[in-house]
């Protein structure tokens, strides 16, 4: 943090639905996902600032039961 305090200010990138409906038990599903590049920088930390990114996935159940994941992600530039 800095002298002034804290602040976190999320925004989405992206939002993509991967499965829909019964998906078969045990059937792994793969995420792929290309980051659009005006939106997204390497991950970045200084003393005083810093730009980070995540992944959140969300699953949601037939009975309306919501089951959330957040994974944090190193973006480098190649």
């Amino acid at each position: 943090g800095c002298a002034e305090g804290y602040a976190r200010d999320a925004t989405e990138i992206q939002n993509i639905q991967i499965a829909d409906g019964d998906v078969c038990r045990g059937l792994p599903i793969p995420i792929y996902m290309v980051f659009p590049r005006l939106f997204t920088c390497p991950t970045l930390e200084t003393a005083n600032f810093k730009v980070e990114f995540e992944v959140n996935i969300v699953v949601l159940l037939h009975d309306d039961h919501l089951i959330t994941e957040n994974f944090p992600l190193k973006l480098c530039r190649m």
